[in-house]
């Protein structure tokens, strides 16, 4: 039998968002006191302890970000009750946070675009950061990520496209250097980025096979390395796709063959959000694609 209530439970979502006794109190118009009572009283139902006491305020524990997270889905449900009883249409309105990664930032901006003139009150904050946002404590709203398929139980995983990554040279590159081919490729020149990630192993194959000599750019920015290729600089990587439909550049065919595909993450509790869902319906409209890798 449950011995809370939803009360509680929203008290307690209060003061993890909001850090202190009194800021809780005020939003929902009761004394500190109560607030207290709500939280021991729920804590000593759940018999875990949800808040770390210190000088500065409440800071939640593990279990108390778990009651953050369900409180704020719930607390969204209960407000967006009446308007979906009665079927009014409610402009959207607020923040869609995206984590992604600058391979695929090119392809998804026009999606950004068409979603913003939709739906002008909504408000996208981008994060580029390869470290596992936690979807379920709300980091992000939506995780777009590259490689294997994520293993991620807690949310929904939607695949977005396969992309093959091949070598190419510009036709600058080539008149000055000439033509790469298998037999030569320790000759010619590479550009590549300066730090190795999992998830674009075609970059790995530059440090373990080309000298180091003859790698003679190498980046932690995109724009960099697509600007290099595409001025003739060195030999690089690019999606096939892009260099069958630029004519002034040439595959570089190698040993290794690399497919990579592209995942979209979103929790199972926030999949329903209209904020997120009209967002998912126009992804799904365009082939996200890595425009540089």
């Amino acid at each position: 039998m449950t011995l809370w209530t939803w009360t509680e439970l929203r008290t307690a979502f209060k003061l993890a968002k909001l850090g202190t006794l009194s800021a809780t109190a005020k939003d929902i118009g009761v004394h500190r006191s109560t607030v207290m009572r709500h939280i021991d009283a729920l804590e000593e139902s759940l018999g875990v302890v949800l808040f770390q006491r210190n000088d500065k305020g409440y800071l939640p524990t593990e279990a108390g970000l778990e009651i953050m997270r369900l409180g704020e889905v719930t607390d969204y449900q209960f407000a967006n009750l009446m308007d979906d009883l009665q079927n009014k249409d409610k402009p959207l309105e607020g923040n869609l946070n995206i984590t992604t990664v600058n391979e695929v930032i090119g392809s998804l901006l026009p999606i950004i675009n068409r979603y913003q003139s939709l739906y002008p009150g909504m408000r996208i904050n981008i994060s580029c950061n390869l470290r596992s946002f936690n979807l379920k404590y709300g980091e992000a709203d939506i995780a777009i990520r590259l490689g294997p398929k994520p293993e991620t139980p807690d949310n929904v995983v939607i695949p977005l496209s396969n992309t093959e990554i091949s070598f190419c040279a510009h036709e600058s590159y080539i008149q000055k250097y000439g033509q790469p081919t298998k037999d030569n490729l320790h000759q010619h020149k590479f550009i590549a980025l300066n730090e190795r990630h999992d998830h674009l192993p075609w970059n790995d194959w530059v440090h373990n096979n080309i000298p180091t000599t003859s790698i003679i750019l190498t980046s932690s920015s995109i724009q960099v390395l697509n600007q290099a290729l595409l001025s003739g600089t060195g030999i690089g990587a690019m999606p096939k796709s892009l260099i069958q439909q630029n004519k002034a550049l040439t595959e570089v065919v190698v040993d290794e063959h690399w497919e990579i595909s592209i995942w979209m993450l979103v929790h199972r509790d926030l999949f329903h959000m209209p904020k997120i869902k009209k967002f998912i319906e126009l992804l799904k409209q365009q082939e996200i694609q890595i425009l540089h890798p």
